[in-house]
């Protein structure tokens, strides 16, 4: 399926990988039922992960019947996240270095910016200062700048 769920399609869904009737999904059932309804997202795992943690609002480690929705709309808002980010990622290391960055930056919508400023900008994102930007910052970074439409907040 390539399509948004509508709610009565996302009960089956949960009910469907709730293999073990308990209410509440584990990351493999979660895993699964990608894997199955969103094989697009399939080998996207920083994705999975990332729509994961954030749906999982009460911080139980399992995404409960009423989470379900959220981590549905949250796989399509990362996956575009991480499409941006892989534009930025030139090398594929799944990081974006300095340079990278200096290449790239337009495409966050950024525009005419000295070298200093463009070198800030880096260092806000790259919040653990360890001189490249990760998937889980830049998702920070584009909730907080609305780089990419949502109709959730991430």
């Amino acid at each position: 399926m390539s399509e948004k769920l509508s709610p009565e399609q996302v009960n089956e869904a949960f009910q469907k990988f709730d293999y073990n009737n308990n209410g509440i999904l584990s990351l493999a059932e979660i895993d699964k039922a990608v894997i199955y309804l969103y094989p697009q997202f399939s080998d996207k795992k920083p994705v999975l992960m990332r729509a994961y943690k954030a749906a999982d609002t009460s911080k139980d480690g399992y995404i409960e019947r009423d989470e379900f929705p959220h981590l549905i709309e949250l796989l399509y808002y990362f996956n575009e996240v991480y499409d941006l980010f892989q534009k930025l990622d030139k090398d594929k290391d799944k990081r974006v270095d300095f340079e990278e960055f200096k290449k790239g930056y337009k495409l966050l919508g950024i525009t005419r910016l000295s070298n200093d400023q463009i070198k800030a900008e880096f260092d806000k994102i790259d919040t653990n200062h360890g001189g490249y930007i990760l998937f889980d910052e830049f998702c920070i970074y584009a909730a907080k700048k609305k780089l990419v439409e949502s109709k959730t907040s991430a």
